[in-house]
């Protein structure tokens, strides 16, 4: 007895639509809490926060590569988002100032110390805006240029 017939959806239009909604909402909530998680754990256990984090950090940097991979292969920037350089620069200056806060709140109640705390601010937060700028950088490049390439197969057909 087959559980699965193999090829043939037994799903129809509507089903098909609002299951990939519910996995869309899925792979985003289990993203979001795999995120909150390390962030909290990263509070609580402070200096040994590595040693407790390595497993979900992997998992949470493959779903990220995931999903930029996916998206670019597949040609798509954002749903609501525009592909040009002014917002990936805003985009970038808001990672650098929310992580210059984590940090600085991070390093504030680790420490107690608040010159230490808003040092590590600036640091943290140039150095965040400067990755993720590049890295978007890159990602608009790959798929401006894997748009092109898609546009133009769907030309010559």
């Amino acid at each position: 007895m087959k559980l699965f017939k193999k090829g043939k959806n037994q799903l129809d239009e509507m089903q098909e639509q609002n299951l990939r909604k519910l996995e869309s909402w899925g792979f985003w909530l289990t993203w979001g809490a795999l995120l909150l998680s390390i962030l909290i754990q990263m509070l609580v256990y402070k200096d040994e926060a590595a040693k407790y984090l390595k497993g979900e950090w992997i998992v949470f940097m493959a779903s990220c590569l995931f999903m930029l991979v996916g998206c670019v292969r597949l040609g798509i920037w954002s749903r609501r988002g525009i592909p040009s350089f002014t917002n990936i620069l805003l985009i970038s200056l808001l990672a650098g100032l929310v992580t210059g806060i984590f940090v600085a709140v991070y390093n504030y109640l680790s420490y107690g110390d608040m010159f230490t705390a808003l040092i590590t601010v600036l640091i943290t937060g140039i150095c965040t805006f400067a990755l993720c700028l590049l890295a978007l950088s890159l990602s608009l490049s790959a798929y401006k240029k894997r748009r092109q390439k898609l546009d133009s197969e769907g030309d010559e057909k």
